[in-house]
């Protein structure tokens, strides 16, 4: 009777994945062979495992978590009874692994030996970087229906089937981008395929094609219940096959001119395209002049201005309101500076730290001129009329001095 580990504890909470595999670990000290797993989303179940007699391992495991099947090991069977996330399988060192849903993203991923049979469809990348020591058995990796983009990518070795059941509807069982950077192995694919890379080849079968696919499908279908199948997925009429390009067979690289790029390979019209017209009959010299020259925008308001008002963070031109103190025009004096904030008094003559005494140029003579006093001198002061509504709405983020006049 298979072991039973059960990832929750007495008070049904989900245990952590590192007391799960202790648990496994616990059991083949013990001397069992077969588990059954139930999982709440637990990692890196099924590998790598092996028995000190060399007896096979076999684990069934519901709702796993990533890397079930990981570095698995030859003599290991796993079974997933539903869907298995991302990872499934990952750097497969020999073992059998079954899941009976669907593989999450990077199924199969840089599998090395061993089987990996999926009831269903795989994420992308699946099948990426696998690769074959002649040492070894070439891995295997079979899908009942369809892949994410950029499967196969970079592989290196090992054979891919993708039975394309249910796929009718897609562009391509491969996704976008399938086979990118693939040097080695062979792909069995049967239904639409588009968008391969260029460094492939998509073939008809051969005799010795079509036996291997011949004496493996019914296992395969055997493996995930689907054995009815068998009569359709053995027209071999609908399959293909693909491989890697020889070195020699590659086209050779060369490096495109900026033209071509433009017009090839850039954004039609450029990536200001809706915003700018270009005929592109103008192309700058490589050092610059005249219009062509980098230009950098510097903000040069009031820049021979008063120190007070640069550093004011409300602008207030304090020189203007000493000028019309000098000319005994003491009510336009206090009055101005409502012009730029609402509470002079309480902020000028209360709460500001006065930027403006600091930067005072009259404070390396005597003393900076009195701002909090003369701020003081605005309590009745009469507000200038507001203008009319626009109708818009403003929002001003802080209410320091800046924030305030601003509102203003």
């Amino acid at each position: 009777m298979p072991a039973q580990i059960i990832g929750f504890d007495a008070n049904n909470k989900r245990i952590s994945t590192q007391q799960l595999l202790q648990k496994i670990y616990a059991g083949l000290e013990a001397g069992e062979t077969e588990f059954e797993v139930l999982s709440s989303g637990h990692h890196d179940i099924g590998g790598p495992l092996w028995t000190g007699d060399g007896q096979p391992l076999r684990f069934k495991v519901k709702n796993p978590g990533q890397r079930v099947g990981a570095f698995g090991m030859d003599g290991t069977d796993i079974i997933v009874d539903g869907s298995a996330p991302a990872d499934a399988g990952w750097l497969n060192a020999g073992a059998t692994l079954t899941i009976l849903g669907d593989g999450g993203d990077t199924t199969a991923h840089c599998a090395a030996s061993g089987k990996i049979y999926v009831g269903g469809r795989v994420g992308t990348r699946s099948g990426s970087l696998m690769k074959h020591d002649p040492a070894y058995p070439p891995p295997e990796f079979w899908v009942l229906k369809s892949t994410g983009s950029f499967c196969f990518e970079f592989m290196g070795g090992g054979i891919g089937v993708i039975c394309g059941v249910d796929s009718e509807g897609l562009d391509s069982v491969l996704a976008d981008r399938a086979c990118a950077g693939m040097v080695g192995g062979t792909i069995y694919v049967r239904g639409p395929v588009a968008g391969l890379s260029e460094d492939v080849w998509l073939l008809g079968l051969d005799a010795g094609d079509q036996t291997f696919l011949g004496d493996n499908l019914p296992v395969f279908l055997d493996r995930i219940g689907r054995s009815e199948l068998l009569p359709t997925l053995t027209d071999f009429a609908a399959w293909r096959k693909i491989v890697a390009k020889t070195y020699e067979e590659r086209k050779h690289q060369h490096r495109i001119t900026m033209h071509e790029f433009r017009l090839n390979k850039w954004v039609s019209g450029g990536i200001f395209g809706d915003l700018v017209t270009d005929d592109y009959t103008q192309v700058a010299a490589l050092v610059n002049s005249g219009d062509d020259r980098l230009k950098i925008p510097h903000w040069q308001d009031k820049r021979y201005g008063a120190p007070c008002q640069s550093s004011c963070p409300s602008n207030i031109p304090t020189q203007d309101r000493i000028n019309l103190l000098r000319q005994g025009k003491v009510t336009e004096a206090l009055e101005l500076v409502l012009r730029y904030s609402p509470f002079p008094a309480s902020v000028c003559g209360e709460v500001c730290p006065n930027l403006c005494m600091d930067a005072c140029s009259r404070r390396f003579i005597d003393h900076p001129v009195a701002m909090k006093e003369l701020g003081r001198l605005s309590l009745e002061a009469v507000s200038p009329a507001a203008k009319p509504a626009s109708g818009k709405k403003v929002a001003v983020i802080g209410g320091g001095p800046g924030g305030l006049s601003t509102a203003w």
